[in-house]
């Protein structure tokens, strides 16, 4: 491999190091989001979130989706040929 190789290598691993810190992030506002959409239901008093709290849901499971996806990119970019 040649030096612009391994420049090219790191420079995709310090971008897929910093999307997935960025959908970590995401995920924790996500989850925390959901925390308090849950806290807020009053079902007595017919207070309800369940469309936000699922929709919340959906997105923190897609958000673990990419997450997952550019963590086995940045593996496959470490892995010895």
């Amino acid at each position: 491999m040649t030096g612009t190789d391994q420049t090219d290598i790191a420079a995709k691993e310090a971008e897929l190091s910093a999307r997935m810190e960025e959908l970590a992030a995401r995920k924790a506002a996500v989850e925390k989001q959901v925390r308090e959409l849950m806290a807020a239901e009053d079902h007595k008093a017919g207070v309800s979130h369940a469309q936000a709290i699922f929709a919340a849901k959906q997105e923190k499971l897609a958000l673990e989706t990419e997450f997952e996806i550019a963590r086995r990119q940045k593996k496959r970019l470490t892995m010895p040929f």
